[in-house]
């Protein structure tokens, strides 16, 4: 009988031990996300000649601002014209892709241009976007060398 009492009183031991909380080791939950991130790769069109290393890829907030180059916030590509925005409010943008090649800070002839949408400049139909908070926004566009 008391071989029972203390075995049964070893397992409620252990029972209510490993039912405690780890006060000292709390696994807190993770975060929510509140930004997004966008992501993509900058290219010319298959034959088209350059580099595309260095070009300033701009996010809009919208197309009035887009019309009227208020960037919200721009990166240069990397190597193979990839490129990543980080920390985005989740919303709706609209994205180009400029290579001033002659430095002269105006859009002419020889320069990289192009926009996430359709058409070719300088007739573009752009095409908003959606960021959402927590998620990968794959955005990949071709830019066209300005005749």
């Amino acid at each position: 009988m008391k071989k029972i009492l203390f075995t049964t009183l070893v397992i409620i031991f252990f029972l209510i031990l490993g039912c405690s909380e780890d006060k000292e080791n709390p696994v807190a939950p993770a975060p929510t996300p509140t930004t997004g991130t966008i992501g993509g790769v900058l290219s010319l069109p298959v034959g088209a000649g350059g580099d595309v290393t260095n070009t300033r890829v701009a996010i809009y907030q919208s197309y009035d601002d887009w019309l009227n180059d208020r960037v919200l916030v721009a990166v240069a590509c990397g190597s193979g014209g990839a490129y990543t925005f980080s920390n985005v409010t989740p919303g709706s943008y609209y994205l180009d892709g400029w290579k001033d090649n002659n430095n002269n800070q105006i859009i002419d002839s020889g320069d990289f241009f192009g926009v996430y949408g359709s058409g070719t400049y300088p007739n573009y139909t752009l095409s908003p976007f959606s960021v959402a908070a927590g998620q990968t926004t794959a955005i990949n566009a071709t830019i066209f060398v300005v005749p």
